[in-house]
């Protein structure tokens, strides 16, 4: 790998892309959420909505539980299928996103260009998009019940 980053520069930043699968999201009194639960990945386009909806429901099941140990088996629950489903988009994304060839970038780019002139466009936005909107849509959030506290 060196050799082929030797002529780029001091400029250039690596990273990983990868996602976090983890047979549970708490521990006694400590419960994980979003990226640091149940990552999707950035090829996922999913992190800000699961982190979202996972604080809204561990925060919901908490308040309806009768302690914090059901209230985390609840929220890990009602996420499991969620996060899985968004999960599954990663790998499908990044082989769109990650382009193996000159040719490939510039085929891709090509149809880019040309999808905005089709007039079947929105068609074909919807069905590329589609996948991605099933699994935003794939929980249905409870109606928590909000409490308040006296101060």
């Amino acid at each position: 790998m060196p050799t082929l980053l030797a002529n780029v520069g001091d400029d250039v930043y690596l990273d990983s892309v990868c996602q976090v699968h983890m047979d549970r999201w708490s521990h006694h009194r400590v419960a994980l959420v979003g990226d640091a639960a149940y990552c999707a990945s950035v090829a996922s386009g999913q992190g800000t909505s699961l982190a979202l909806v996972g604080a809204y429901v561990l925060a919901g099941e908490l308040a309806a539980a009768r302690d914090h140990a059901a209230g985390f088996a609840a929220y890990e629950a009602e996420m499991r299928e969620f996060v899985e489903i968004n999960q599954k988009m990663g790998p499908t994304n990044i082989k769109r996103m990650v382009l193996r060839s000159r040719a490939g970038v510039w085929l891709s780019m090509k149809m880019l260009s040309l999808l905005w002139k089709l007039p079947t466009k929105d068609k074909m936005i919807e069905k590329v998009t589609e996948p991605i909107n099933r699994a935003a849509n794939a929980i249905t959030l409870k109606d928590y019940p909000v409490r308040c506290f006296a101060a």
